[in-house]
């Protein structure tokens, strides 16, 4: 009999900035890597011979907090990826909602019936990880293995060991936290699920599903992103409203306010990039504004971000780190190693969201009429 725990990844970049990250290669967060400590701790006293993993950066990082305290071998297996989400990749959950809702819904609640055009299957899927586990078992019959995957794919997997139906795991088996194991006997071709999606290890401040509501069914605010044209009045507007209510909300005044100075190099930046200035929506809610500048920390592959702004009925709800999120997949699309910004050192609010998001202080703007941090965030591989 083989022995296989089957770990769900660490929390990445499409669990914390709400996206869809089926195939799409993303990194593991700071809360991610909270969540691989207590996972090397459980494992700590736990026999284990040898780690596949899928091949992505989050699935094999998280392989390595087990494998590397214990000196034992990491393989990747192609069979163990997340389900393909095709032209879905890296699109918010809030974009896809607005655009494609009934096929999300089928995503979350059924997905026998999901189907989207250049995605793949559930069936596929569910073949895959039944081949996965057999090349696991003859490769390493009779050992004790931890295999590293993914939420839906271990999902579909665990269903179907337990005899259920794409229908009846929609309905029936809960989604897994992010590092979470659950044991598998295997023995002459079948598989025993003994636990599944235990995530005992992890405590309410660094789970993920402890600070998320989708997979009980509840409300999500999934932002979705439109480019703002500020050759049109009213988005024109609207910037400069964001921008002098940001202003105030983190100096407390409006000294040294420069709204004409603002909109030039907004101009500016979109010149550069059509795209620089993006509204954010929940549905149709206005919740934010995001500025992105492509030119100015260019030479040192860095990507600048001016201007971040939460509108004030959306702030304190946890949805300020998908302006991050959108911010990371657009620059990362550039060849960018990493995001630039400045924030007030006076500040509290925003220095405490960039920190916990993984923004580090890298200096200090000597030519700003108010004080400046620069913070910046690693975003290659």
């Amino acid at each position: 009999m083989t022995r296989i725990y089957l770990v769900r990844h660490a929390q990445s970049e499409g669990n914390l900035y709400r996206r869809a990250h089926g195939r799409y290669d993303s990194l593991v967060t700071p809360q991610g890597y909270a969540q691989l400590e207590a996972l090397k701790r459980r494992f700590a006293d736990i026999p284990v011979d040898v780690v596949y993993a899928s091949p992505l950066f989050r699935t094999r990082t998280t392989a390595a907090a087990i494998c590397g305290p214990k000196h034992i071998p990491m393989y990747t297996l192609d069979d163990l990826m997340e389900i393909g989400c095709g032209p879905w990749e890296d699109r918010t959950w809030g974009d896809i909602r607005y655009h494609d809702r009934a096929q999300l819904i089928n995503f979350n609640q059924h997905i026998e019936r999901w189907h989207v055009e250049g995605a793949e299957t559930p069936e596929h899927v569910r073949e895959r990880m039944l081949r996965a586990l057999d090349t696991i078992a003859r490769e390493c019959s009779g050992m004790t293995v931890a295999a590293v995957s993914h939420g839906m794919a271990s999902r579909i997997l665990l269903g179907t060991l337990q005899g259920m139906s794409l229908r009846e795991i929609s309905e029936k088996l809960p989604h897994g936290d992010n590092t979470a194991v659950s044991l598998i006997e295997y023995e002459d071709g079948r598989g025993r699920v003994v636990f599944a999606n235990d995530a005992s290890h992890l405590s309410e401040a660094i789970s993920t599903f402890a600070h998320q509501n989708w997979w009980r069914g509840g409300h999500e605010i999934e932002l979705r992103f439109a480019p703002l044209d500020l050759n049109r009045e009213e988005d024109a507007a609207l910037y400069q409203l964001c921008r002098a209510e940001g202003w105030m909300s983190s100096h407390g005044a409006m000294n040294h306010f420069d709204g004409q100075g603002f909109l030039e190099q907004a101009k500016r930046c979109q010149a550069a990039y059509p795209e620089a200035l993006l509204a954010a929506y929940d549905g149709d809610a206005f919740a934010g504004l995001l500025q992105l500048d492509t030119e100015t920390d260019s030479a040192q592959g860095a990507g600048r971000v001016p201007f971040v702004y939460m509108s004030p009925s959306f702030r304190k709800r946890g949805a300020g780190i998908q302006l991050v999120g959108e911010a990371v997949s657009r620059f990362r699309r550039l060849g960018r190693r990493s995001i630039r910004l400045r924030c007030a050192v006076e500040n509290e609010t925003a220095q405490n969201f960039y920190r916990r998001c993984g923004f580090q202080k890298i200096g200090t703007d000597e030519k700003a009429p108010v004080a400046l941090d620069v913070l910046e965030l690693p975003i290659g591989f």
